[in-house]
């Protein structure tokens, strides 16, 4: 199959992926999100003490994507501009080795070109699904080799699933989801590799085991947090939850469609019209990827992701490689477009919000809540499906204040960061937090990090934190 050969869906999913990431450093993308606290720790101190361990049954994909960074800037003397930038080059670059490993292992090329399309939907929410994801589909990849022993199997398994355990409990549900549509494809006669069911099956109690075990011993010792992750835990096995996002983000179910589409006649089926269908579809995506893309596309693609790639890797496997790789070209094209137009049209948005930003720096601390509702505009719900889920473009002059800055100020702790080293680390621009909000710091290692602050600029920033944004 001349596996380690790129053809012209890897390029286009390769360049898609170039694009999001050279935008994605040039806008500090990970700075409006979960990544502002990843990130910043860092720079301000002990990662571990301050943030890490607050993750740590998601260990392995913390220091993965971000622990690379850490070492750099204790390492060498960075500014803190050179700091951040850096720190997004090596978490696009874990993903990219994630891919190259894949390619490694894999019998053909399938899994590398699902895990690449899979990253693109997430590549600007920094997740722990990503590496977590990596990682299973680099283990899905060696076990599928048709001449690999069992012997070799088992070691594998019992080799990875630690590291899932320490990764993010969705690989148990992927490998759930792989066992049943798996099982039903060689039952309906497929030609299934069926020794893989029985890994599957292995690693999902193991995983599941793991779960157990890592939240009763590991759990965040920042109520705040484990509040936080209480709520959202279940959002990745509600179906109504899960198609309730595609809705509001049709962009995402047109990249699903893609991804599964190649997969429809290993069922059995055939669908005259399927190639018809993937055009029609692809228009539509193009459409909803440069006019809906927003903070909030990258973030609610999580909970469909790993299932549609779990789906997607089974029905790959169900009939002859090369058939699969033949029908996949057109549909990754179409995906790698969309991802890219995706990424270009989100990054507008963050070029937007930053210069809105910076008409606001000012020397010292801002509570931006204390300007007047013209400057800056009041934290608002906005209704889950209005004109800019279709046309986000149509609030005209008032786009930034109506639709960009309303959907930044939902994680309202990312903008004291944002503006921090935006600033160069002389301005703070920040929200009050609303009583009983999640509070992404507890405040002995703030302290602790203030006592051995490197400068004055530091200093004054954690001196913040320990007052507004910490918890006892």
């Amino acid at each position: 199959m001349g596996r380690t050969a790129l053809e012209g869906c890897d390029w286009a999913l390769l360049a898609a992926f170039a694009l999001t990431a050279i935008l994605g450093t040039w806008t500090s993308a990970l700075l409006i999100n979960d990544g502002t606290f990843l990130l910043s720790v860092g720079w301000l101190g002990d990662a571990w003490d301050l943030y890490f361990n607050q993750l740590s049954e998601r260990s392995v994909s913390t220091m993965v994507s971000f622990g690379p960074a850490w070492l750099a800037r204790c390492a060498f003397g960075l500014s803190s501009g050179a700091y951040m930038a850096l720190a997004h080059i090596l978490y696009f670059a874990a993903l990219l080795g994630l891919w190259l490993a894949i390619r490694l292992v894999e019998p053909h090329r399938a899994f590398s070109r699902l895990y690449l399309a899979f990253a693109l939907a997430l590549a600007y929410f920094p997740t722990e699904l990503l590496v977590a994801v990596g990682l299973w589909t680099i283990w899905l990849a060696f076990i599928a080799e048709p001449t690999r022993s069992r012997s070799a199997i088992v070691v594998a398994t019992a080799c990875f699933a630690p590291a899932f355990c320490f990764s993010h409990p969705i690989t148990a549900l992927m490998s759930l989801l792989y066992l049943v549509v798996g099982g039903a494809l060689a039952v309906a006669g497929r030609p299934f590799p069926r020794h893989t069911l029985v890994a599957a099956a292995a690693m999902a109690v193991l995983v599941i085991a793991g779960y157990f075990v890592t939240s009763a011993f590991l759990s965040p010792s920042n109520p705040t947090i484990a509040a936080l992750h209480a709520t959202a835990r279940y959002d990745y096995i509600n179906p109504i939850w899960m198609i309730g996002t595609l809705a509001v983000f049709p962009v995402l179910a047109a990249l699903w469609f893609l991804l599964l589409a190649p997969g429809v006649e290993s069922t059995g089926l055939r669908w005259r019209s399927l190639s018809a269908a993937v055009i029609v579809v692809a228009i539509f995506g193009l459409w909803f990827a440069a006019n809906g893309t927003s903070l909030l596309t990258y973030l609610f693609a999580r909970h469909s992701a790993t299932h549609v790639l779990a789906l997607a890797l089974a029905l790959a496997l169900a009939g002859p490689a090369v058939r699969w790789l033949e029908r996949a070209r057109r549909p990754l094209m179409f995906y790698a477009a969309i991802a890219a137009v995706a990424a270009v049209s989100y990054n507008i948005d963050l070029v937007l919000f930053g210069r809105f930003v910076d008409r606001h720096l000012a020397a010292g601390l801002t509570d931006v809540d204390t300007l007047p509702p013209a400057d800056w505009p009041r934290l608002r719900k906005r209704a889950a499906i209005d004109t800019s889920t279709f046309f986000k473009w149509a609030a005209g002059p008032d786009y930034v204040r109506d639709v960009v800055v309303p959907d930044y100020q939902r994680y309202i702790h990312s903008l004291a960061f944002y503006s921090f080293f935006r600033s160069d680390r002389r301005s703070v621009l920040f929200h009050a937090l609303p009583a009983g909000y999640w509070t992404p710091f507890e405040c002995p290692p703030v302290e602790r990090a203030l006592a051995r602050a490197r400068d004055d600029l530091d200093r004054q920033f954690l001196k913040f934190l320990s007052e507004r944004y910490c918890v006892r």
